[in-house]
């Protein structure tokens, strides 16, 4: 997906678990006691209030401007514009303020004019490098108890002796359900001299010898700055790979090297190969982009009947059905098989309408990738018909030779392991079958592949449709795909499994893909017949692909040099975030303490887990069945007591206890979903 760093707050909503410090940002202050810089504004005028029936610009009493979501209600102060979502349940105030010596003054007066007995303590804090001609940013996140489910963030730019102070308090679930269209309304912020840098116009260098060491030596760079064992990269340029490399090893801690042909999985970039499968055959007249879903898959069924009935093929892949991300319950449950986990749908709802905003579903496309794959092979089970249609409709045409499911097929050749980070930013090497969770949705990011592979399928994105001057798929079927299908922000939409927009003037494709130990990152410009494709055997970490990637359009429009400078400051703010959230966890917990935990539990989705001590190793466990974990107890900053997971696949994620109806629960809630587990009675 395009990246940015204003997108804070939606990623903060989308990977937080409700604890009181979240992902990604650094540590800060206790408290801000900074005075605020300017007295409260004494305004008692009514504001203008609307509710918005489309996008529009906002304009400022300064004269700055962003977007704001249709569906959001709009009060124009004086002094401030406060959004409210549909729901009424985040908000996003606007607030500009003059004269501030600093981000926390600045931040200070803002709340002063908002809320004048404002005292929440600060949990982390940060000032990024400043970036699309402003003078300073930074950001904010502030301590709420845990049981409230809520953010309060503040994120503040300055241009000139103006800081624009953008306040934002809501639940978490709202977070997650609008983060497309806070998002939005952050990054369309436009002031009076903001001079952002644009390629558009200006022709992409070719890739030297010189460029493209510049460009090796960065990755090197940024692998090992970034924790990463091992990495791989294509570049491919005027219709041929030019680059093609490998660094670092395929296993922490032992010798062997990668190169181009190790095998890496690609997470969700795998997607946009579903989406191409599902072209070829829209091409061949086997279904259409425009049939519904039921007529393909008759199985298929949602939580709701009307959007069951709405869904058309395209819904599956265009993160536009209102339906929310919830990942949780296939890596807990793992081992469904593809008809099981897509039954599992029967439960799902969606929480916005259809195109009104940006939300995140892997099942979804899973869905949608399964029923193809059914149009394809009907007398198949799902998986065995994915993987057929795959193979036959993309990986022979496109002479795709390392690229599989199988994961003993993958044992046999040359692989890199998948490394979960640990809470010390440790890439830890674990084992193949950690990531067989993926297999049930594979058709949303459970392939394997080579940057090899990969720069094929880049070639034939740029040739649109022809490959080794033969055509693969017409140019019409391949670019639907590329078609936005909803907004993400004012300069990216998502197409059909993949990122579609521009990027300082010129037309970006993209996506990112992420499994437990595994990152990735695929980008091509097609307007300059250039594309990336970087493969990464660390989990958590896209830090890597992004700085390369802003290298690489360096190398390529004479930027300003910022990969470097992002590269130390991600790393920097990583290891801040860290050591504070380290110093809340006892690993082990006492033992005597954890006791009262000891024993199964059940919740609905998530299936059994069991907590318990292990003799053998003297570290308290959770065992879900398909993983085990150590864990830790969390003491978070506004009190609240989480077992949280220290080390695999899940790190950093927890349980938290809580009372509930005169028992002890424990309780996860991950972006909108909440899942309660019971004691299972013996």
């Amino acid at each position: 997906m395009l990246r940015s760093p204003l997108l804070l707050l939606a990623l903060v909503a989308a990977c937080s678990g409700g604890a009181s410090t979240r992902p990604g940002i650094p540590a800060g202050p206790d408290v801000v006691t900074t005075p605020p810089a300017e007295p409260p504004s004494a305004s008692t005028a009514a504001p203008r209030s609307r509710t918005l029936t489309a996008d529009e610009t906002i304009t400022t009493a300064s004269g700055a401007t962003f977007t704001a979501s249709s569906g959001w209600k709009v009060d124009e102060h004086a002094d401030r514009v406060v959004l409210t979502a549909p729901e009424g349940d985040v908000t996003l105030t606007y607030v500009e303020v003059t004269g501030a010596a600093d981000r926390d003054a600045a931040i200070a007066a803002a709340w002063a004019k908002v809320d004048p007995a404002f005292a929440l303590p600060v949990a982390q804090a940060a000032d990024d490098p400043p970036r699309g001609g402003w003078d300073a940013m930074g950001q904010v996140i502030y301590v709420t108890p845990a049981s409230e489910g809520r953010l309060v963030a503040a994120v503040v730019r300055r241009k000139g002796g103006t800081w624009y102070v953008a306040l934002a308090d809501g639940k978490l679930a709202a977070f997650d359900r609008r983060g497309a269209q806070l998002g939005t309304a952050l990054e369309s912020l436009k002031v009076a001299g903001l001079q952002d840098e644009s390629f558009a116009g200006k022709t992409a260098h070719a890739l030297d010898e010189a460029r493209l060491a510049e460009l090796g030596a960065f990755v090197e760079q940024a692998r090992v700055a970034a924790g990463v064992p091992g990495a791989a990269i294509a570049i491919v340029q005027g219709g041929k790979v030019v680059y093609e490399a490998g660094f670092g090893v395929r296993a922490a801690g032992k010798k062997g090297a990668v190169t181009p042909k190790t095998r890496f999985m690609i997470g969700s970039i795998g997607k946009s190969l579903t989406t191409l499968m599902m072209a070829r055959l829209v091409e061949r007249g086997t279904f259409g982009w425009d049939t519904p879903v039921i007529d393909v898959l008759p199985s298929f069924a949602l939580g709701d009947e009307a959007t069951t009935r709405a869904a058309r093929m395209r819904h599956t892949a265009c993160a536009c059905t209102g339906m929310p991300r919830q990942d949780l319950e296939f890596i807990f449950e793992g081992a469904l098989s593809p008809e099981a986990r897509l039954a599992t749908m029967a439960t799902m709802v969606p929480t916005t309408a259809f195109g009104e905003t940006f939300q995140y579903s892997n099942l979804m496309v899973a869905a949608g990738g399964y029923a193809a794959a059914h149009a394809y092979a009907p007398k198949l089970a799902l998986g065995p018909a994915y993987d057929r249609a795959m193979q036959e409709l993309v990986f022979d045409p496109l002479d795709m030779k390392a690229s599989s499911f199988d994961f003993k097929k993958v044992a046999k050749a040359e692989h890199a392991l998948p490394h979960p980070t640990d809470l010390h930013g440790k890439a830890v090497p674990a084992t193949l079958d950690d990531e067989r969770w993926v297999l049930p949705i594979r058709p949303a990011g459970g392939l394997w592949s080579t940057v090899g592979d990969m720069a094929r399928v880049i070639l034939l994105e740029l040739g649109k449709g022809v490959l080794d001057g033969k055509r693969v798929i017409g140019e019409a079927p391949l670019l639907e795909r590329r078609k936005p299908q909803v907004k993400i922000t004012d300069e990216s939409s998502y197409g059909l499994g993949l990122g579609v927009g521009t990027y300082k003037g010129i037309a970006m494709v993209s996506h990112t893909g992420g499994t437990a130990g595994f990152s990735t990152a695929l980008v091509f410009f097609p307007d300059h017949d250039v594309g990336m494709i970087l493969l990464t055997n660390a989990g958590a970490n896209g830090t890597m692909g992004a700085v390369v990637e802003r290298r690489l359009i360096e190398l390529l429009f004479d930027a300003a040099p910022q990969a470097a400078d992002d590269l130390a400051a991600a790393v920097a703010r990583d290891a801040e975030r860290r050591a504070e959230e380290l110093a809340m966890i006892e690993a082990p917990p006492d033992q005597a303490w954890f006791a009262q935990y000891v024993g199964a539990w059940a919740a609905p989705g998530l299936g059994t887990i069991e907590l318990r001590w292990d003799k053998k190793t003297k570290q308290a466990v959770l065992d879900a069945g398909e993983w085990v974990v150590p864990v830790g107890k969390k003491t978070g900053k506004d009190g609240t007591i989480e077992l949280v997971a220290t080390g695999g696949i899940v790190t950093g994620g927890g349980v938290t206890p809580r009372e509930q109806d005169g028992q002890t629960v424990l309780v996860i809630e991950l972006g909108q979903q909440r899942y309660v587990f019971t004691r299972v009675k013996k």
